[in-house]
């Protein structure tokens, strides 16, 4: 038994003043950058974006598809669901039929204020907006409270209380000019519910909540099927009453959708998600694998691969190597999820679930860029246990800054061998998963092979105590 080197971590004040620097530098200065070094044309920041939050300007992404969809079930057709909406109107409707009870609850709520389409003139603010403002605070408020539960775990309380505060609002700050995160909004994305659905089951597996976190994960499901994966997650780590109530709920919701909308349209919907990973999508905000291989392709044969146009009905051609190498990267990824062994240091799974998230996220042939909305609470744990180790901290800022930002410009090497660029996001999103299947470093100590920080205290006294508790 030997005593544990004790760590030296920068203490509460600097920790949120180094915070506030790294909001100023990657919000304000680092996109004030791009923008005076980018062309014409190729000058839109994450803060054009930052700014239509607040004017409240969502799009119709989700919400006009959606609207064809339901509308096509209320017509009464006898022809499947799919069939007429994706395969024939050559309309992006790619979620399952559960995911129009969304859409029929607020028209039941509000019909006179709901955007189905950018050309509508409505009352400000629409009930999308509305809901989309509450989701994304929700998201923030989620993440900050998230961050602080895992600051006292590995360091300790914090003694000065207004800190904690100054915090929650620079995690907002964050929040607002996440790429991801604020795209979601002015696309008009469902996605901005389910960010703050997935950092609401992050804080609840974090604080012991985890049958809330089931439920949450099965609403997730609901929606986007591929996160069924984490139902399988938590049977291998067997984590039964998580897992029963993540079934429960996706067979809830599932029967009601069976009942109301009839099996011909849930089996039609089998044939979108076969045509879709066979395919993917080669425009450059689809951050997968995928996008990357099909970008690739796109330098030879730009008018079967177009990355930087999205057109009605148009997909890129099945290649047999393409779908070979996402197919082998997504089971490779899954599979490093999967079947891990539980890590030291990580006594409570919270990273191994943010590796599964990140996972089912990074894995899927067609990965939106606002699809990584989820990865802001996953960067918020990393942070809190990052802190010992300056090198970890380095890549997870780099990791950061490449998922955060929106770099047009790099649209520019589209067609040349250099349109790796276009993926940037991804590459930041692969720094974060191999941050998480690293060992994460055990509250109290330093990680191996690294000096400890040098720098005021730990958070209080009682942090100092646990960093020389006999290990």
């Amino acid at each position: 038994m030997t005593a544990a080197r004790p760590s030296v971590r920068p203490s509460a004040r600097a920790l949120t003043r180094n915070l506030a620097l790294f909001l100023l530098f990657n919000g304000l200065v680092l996109n004030g950058l791009l923008w005076l070094a980018s062309p014409p044309g190729h000058r839109e920041t994450v803060l054009h974006h930052s700014r239509d939050v607040f004017l409240g300007k969502g799009g119709d992404d989700s919400w006009g598809a959606m609207n064809f969809g339901l509308g096509h079930v209320e017509s009464g057709s006898t022809t499947p669901l799919y069939s007429e909406i994706f395969f024939n109107r050559s309309v992006r409707f790619q979620y399952p039929p559960t995911a129009l009870f969304v859409l029929a609850g607020m028209r039941w709520a509000g019909p006179d204020r709901m955007r189905t389409s950018d050309l509508q003139i409505l009352p400000w603010p629409t009930i999308h907006d509305a809901l989309g403002w509450a989701f994304l605070l929700l998201t923030a408020a989620a993440t900050a409270a998230l961050f602080e539960q895992r600051l006292r775990q590995h360091h300790g309380p914090d003694e000065f209380r207004g800190l904690v505060i100054w915090r929650g609002l620079l995690v907002v700050g964050l929040a607002l000019t996440f790429y991801p995160v604020v795209k979601a909004f002015t696309l008009g994305q469902i996605q901005v519910w389910l960010n703050a659905l997935v950092a609401l089951a992050l804080l609840g597996w974090a604080t012991g909540r985890k049958q809330l976190s089931g439920v949450l994960v099965g609403l997730i499901c609901l929606i986007k099927p591929h996160y069924s994966l984490i139902v399988l997650w938590g049977l291998l780590r067997r984590e039964w009453r998580f897992s029963a109530v993540s079934a429960a709920t996706i067979g809830a919701g599932l029967a009601a959708s069976l009942a109301v909308f009839g099996w011909a349209n849930h089996v039609d919907y089998l044939r979108v998600l076969a045509f879709l990973s066979e395919r993917g999508e080669a425009y450059f905000p689809n951050q997968s694998v995928n996008g990357l291989l099909n970008r690739l392709m796109g330098i030879a044969r730009p008018e079967q691969y177009k990355s930087l146009e999205f057109l009605a009905g148009q997909f890129p051609p099945f290649n047999l190597w393409v779908y070979a190498v996402t197919l082998a990267s997504s089971l490779a990824i899954l599979a490093a999820a999967l079947f891990r062994r539980k890590r030291e240091g990580d006594p409570d799974r919270v990273f191994d679930f943010a590796t599964i998230v990140v996972s089912c996220t990074i894995a899927s042939p067609i990965a939106w860029e606002h699809h990584y909305g989820v990865l802001l609470p996953v960067y918020a744990i990393m942070l809190a246990n990052a802190l010992p180790s300056p090198r970890r901290m380095a890549w997870l800022a780099a990791s950061y800054v490449l998922v955060s930002n929106f770099v047009p410009a790099a649209n520019l090497l589209a067609p040349t061998a250099l349109n790796i660029a276009q993926s940037h996001l991804l590459v930041g999103a692969f720094i974060l998963l191999a941050l998480l299947h690293r060992r994460p470093v055990a509250a109290g100590a330093p990680e191996a092979g690294q000096r400890p920080m040098a720098g005021a205290p730990a958070f209080s006294g009682q942090a100092r105590a646990q960093a020389t508790r006999p290990a």
